[in-house]
């Protein structure tokens, strides 16, 4: 049974003037936070089953390892219990004040549906969770997930990757250029981070396929829109961050090319502010 449907204003202004939109493929990430260890194999299960497009990536019993699992996993989705020991679904929630993911409040009690407006929830679910109910929210977050893809470019998809054991989940906006190093690539951040793969270029290049990023010299990948300035005469590159990347001379028509049609809007990704010089 579902109480609410907290569906944005700018999603259906977006709706009404797209009525014509192609599928969306995409996969959507999700994390389970419940205390209650059957409840969240139950709706494990229900998403395998109704909702192929959703991938639950991990599960936590409580509130506590729920906000490192959503820090560190940074789902599409979060599925949240609300009454649980210690610490709320609506406590955990409050702790993410520029949250990027979906919340899907399911509980068995009706009396905190004001609550998760006021939070912006998605959506408020009832357990048992009703099938069609599922299927209906999972629906509708996709659509809206394929209309901010529309207006974002890539903001919100992932490059997910593994390092020494432990799996990474970056965001392509979050990547200003990828490095490499002999047999290895390193990931630089628009934060000032960077992480080494064991992998090499062409294999990090394969799992980003992303249009707006682009081979600008044999050792370099760069992010489109974190150009600052090309100087086509010193056959180099500024980023965003200051830092100077070299530009291989065979590269400069293709670059020339796919930052013209990403200046014109050909390109569905976003805006693009660079000094071409």
């Amino acid at each position: 049974m579902r109480i609410f449907d907290f569906v944005g204003l700018q999603e259906m202004i977006l709706v009404m003037l797209q009525p014509n939109r192609p599928p969306m493929n995409a996969q959507l990430d999700a994390i389970i936070v419940d205390d209650e260890a059957p409840a969240r194999e139950v709706l494990h299960s229900q998403i395998e089953r109704h909702c192929p497009f959703i991938r639950v990536i991990d599960q936590a019993p409580n509130a506590r390892i729920g906000y490192d699992a959503i820090r560190n996993g940074r789902p599409h989705i979060v599925f949240v219990d609300i009454r649980m020991p210690f610490e709320s679904g609506l406590d955990l929630i409050d702790r993410f004040d520029d949250r990027e993911f979906y919340v899907v409040f399911y509980t068995t009690y009706q009396d905190y549906a004001i609550d998760a407006i006021r939070r912006q929830a998605f959506d408020y679910l009832l357990k048992p969770v009703d099938a069609v109910d599922l299927k209906s929210c999972a629906d509708r977050i996709r659509e809206h997930f394929r209309i901010k893809m529309l207006e974002n470019g890539d903001f919100h998809r992932k490059l997910e990757i593994t390092t020494s054991g432990q799996r990474h989940f970056i965001r392509h906006s979050e990547i200003l250029h990828v490095e490499a190093s002999g047999s290895y690539a390193c990931i630089y951040k628009s934060d000032g981070s960077r992480l080494m793969v064991s992998k090499n270029l062409k294999y990090v290049e394969s799992l980003i396929d992303n249009s707006k990023f682009v081979r600008v010299h044999n050792s370099q990948l760069v992010h489109l829109n974190k150009i600052r300035q090309c100087n086509y005469r010193t056959n180099s590159i500024t980023l965003v961050n200051g830092k100077e990347i070299a530009l291989a001379v065979r590269k400069r028509e293709d670059l020339r090319r796919r930052m013209a049609e990403l200046l014109s809007g050909n390109d569905t990704g976003g805006g693009f502010d660079a000094a071409l010089a």
